[in-house]
Parts: C-alpha cells; sequence; structure tokens
C-alpha cells in the first residue's frame, strides 16, 4: 500500500464497495484506504486510465445533461413538511459566477474561463449568460458535444493530459467543479489548473465533502461515494492542503449540499445502491443503515445546527494564482 499522495502519511483501509453504484455490476475499484495523517481517501488500486472512459458509457448520467436518480416514492404531507424544515435550514452558497468575475477584476465581456472536467457546461452556461468568454475541458465525446451546441469552446483530454490545443493559453477564471475527484492524479491536475491561470487570476475548486455526516452515515451507498468514478475522497482540511501546495493561494471557502439528503428521490436512490450491495453479498457489521424516512428525520434533527462542515455535502474554495 503507498503512502499518500498528498502527504506522504500511511493508509489504512476505510471503506469498500463491491459494486459500481450506477450500474450495480460487480467491480475491482471499490476499496477506499484513507491516509491516518491528511486523511485523504482514495480508490486502492487505482484503474488504468484505458479503464475510466468505460465508467462513463452509462444510460443516464449527470454530465450528459440526463439525470440517474431513482424516481422516489409519491411525496406524503408528512414528506412536504420535512422537505420545508430542511428548506429553511439549508444556508448553502453554490459558487457564484458574478463573485469570481468581480474577483478576476475585469468586465464580464473581457474574462476568458475554462472549466476543467466540465461537463456538459452547467457552470459555463452560467458565466456565458453573464457574457464571458467559455471553454471547457473534457475527456467525454457525449459531454463536449453538449458545449458545441451551446456555442462553448471545446476541447478534449483530462486535468492530467490537457488537450494541446491549450498550450500557452491562460484564462483569468479556471474551474474544477466535482472533478478533481475523477482524477488519477489530483495534484497533477491542480498543477495543471495552476499553469492555465493566469498570474493574479481566479482557480475555483469544489468536490464532495467526505466529512460530512451524510457521507459518514450513508458512506458506499451515499451519492456522493461513486466509485470507480469517483478516485479521490477529500474533507474541507486536506482540498485546501492541496490547493495550496500547488501554488494557489486560498482567498475564500463556501459549502452547499443540504437540501437534497432529505428528498424521496436522493434517498430512494441511496437505497437502490444498498440494495445492490447486499444482493451481490457485500452486506458487513458495517453497512450503511436504510435510508428510511425515519432515518432521514433523524438526520435532518442531527444536522441542522451543525457546522457546515458537517452538515453540507459539497466544499469549495475560491483561490488566486500570485500575481
Amino acid at each position: 500500500m503507498a503512502g499518500c499522495i498528498l502527504c506522504g502519511g500511511a493508509r489504512e483501509d476505510w471503506l469498500n464497495c463491491p459494486i459500481d453504484a450506477k450500474t450495480l455490476a460487480p467491480t475491482p475499484y471499490g476499496r477506499v484506504t484513507r491516509c491516518r495523517k491528511c486523511g485523504l481517501g482514495a480508490v486502492e488500486p487505482l484503474p488504468s486510465p484505458e479503464d475510466l472512459p468505460g465508467f462513463y458509457q452509462l444510460e443516464a448520467y449527470y454530465t450528459h445533461g440526463e439525470s440517474h436518480f431513482q424516481k422516489g416514492e409519491a411525496q406524503s404531507f408528512s414528506d412536504r413538511v420535512r422537505d420545508n424544515l430542511s428548506w429553511r435550514f439549508d444556508k448553502g452558497e453554490p459558487a457564484n459566477p458574478d463573485a469570481l468575475i468581480a474577483l478576476a477584476g475585469k468586465p464580464a465581456d473581457e474574462i476568458c474561463v475554462l472549466d476543467i472536467g466540465c461537463g456538459h457546461g452547467a457552470l459555463l452556461k452560467r458565466f456565458q449568460k453573464l457574457g464571458a468568454k467559455t471553454a471547457g475541458l473534457d475527456p467525454d465525446p457525449d459531454a463536449l458535444s453538449h458545449l458545441k451546441e451551446a456555442g462553448i469552446e471545446a476541447h478534449q483530454g483530462t486535468g492530467e493530459a490537457p488537450a494541446a490545443s491549450l498550450d500557452g493559453r491562460v484564462f483569468d477564471i479556471v474551474a474544477m467543479t466535482h472533478s478533481l475527484e475523477h482524477c488519477l492524479d489530483p495534484m497533477k491536475a491542480l498543477a495543471t489548473a495552476f499553469s492555465l491561470v493566469r498570474p493574479g487570476g481566479v482557480f475555483l475548486c469544489e468536490v464532495p465533502n467526505c466529512a460530512c455526516t451524510h457521507f459518514e452515515r450513508f458512506n458506499i451507498v451515499s451519492e456522493m461515494f461513486d466509485a470507480p468514478r469517483h478516485l479521490y475522497f477529500f474533507t474541507p482540511e486536506n482540498l485546501r492542503m492541496a490547493i495550496e501546495r500547488a501554488g494557489f493561494v486560498v482567498e475564500s471557502y463556501y459549502y452547499d449540499g443540504f437540501l437534497r439528503h432529505f428528498q424521496n428521490g436522493w434517498r430512494a436512490t441511496e437505497n437502490h445502491i444498498r440494495d445492490g450491495v447486499v444482493k451481490n453479498g457485500g452486506a458487513t457489521s458495517a453497512m450503511p443503515p436504510v435510508h428510511s424516512r425515519l432515518e432521514t428525520v433523524r438526520l435532518l434533527m442531527e444536522t441542522a445546527l451543525s457546522s457546515k462542515e458537517k452538515k453540507y455535502d459539497c466544499v469549495g474554495f475560491v483561490s488566486r494564482r500570485p500575481a
């Protein structure tokens, strides 16, 4: 077992999911170890680069513009009450393109934005509406076709192996939202991001927050586990460490992702994964609980007033490349 790629610390067994959460087929890439020193989780062993494209050949996946969530039960009166309560306690702050443009220090129509691992371009379309010039980098041809249809500049590649068409270019804003955890080498991907941000430019990085109570409770059946597409598992502390080691200066951070934990479609999706684990003989004494209505209420009561680190399933950092 190799040392941690971030701090060199020793790794220990942490989680093990015998199936692919989206296909429910057996996978050899569901074992996750965690660094004893910094807490960074990683699939062990990592797949090869040749394996990766097959993980995204799915009937439905959000980067293709199609929801992969289960429908869930019809909403009852008690569900509506619960969802209203969770909405009232949800103070999450999603990534704000207006604020990022202001931080970059130029008029919107002079801003150039690159999203690494952009999927079907949801974030880029928000920048595009504000007048910014937009470009996306992604390995998935289906995702890139969505960009081209939207009039967004498209480049095929990854954070570790960016497209040659990006050689020598720099951008005012570079984003990696829910892509760093998919990388075989997150530190190399961050180095790529650093090279593509102009000096004084802005870098946005958001990943699943594996320190939150929801992930700790449901772990391998959590929507945020998703191995073998997710290969690394971050906490706010070790994500900040990785960003700073790549050379960026952190300016602010934010949390998002709370209300959805309690909705019927989210619960149904996690129970669907859990059923798949049980059918494939993966049930153990450490098996996460069924995400029942009662368990949902218990989770809401526990997290409604907890710290942001424990409450929200995503964490993001806004950083700057030194001028």
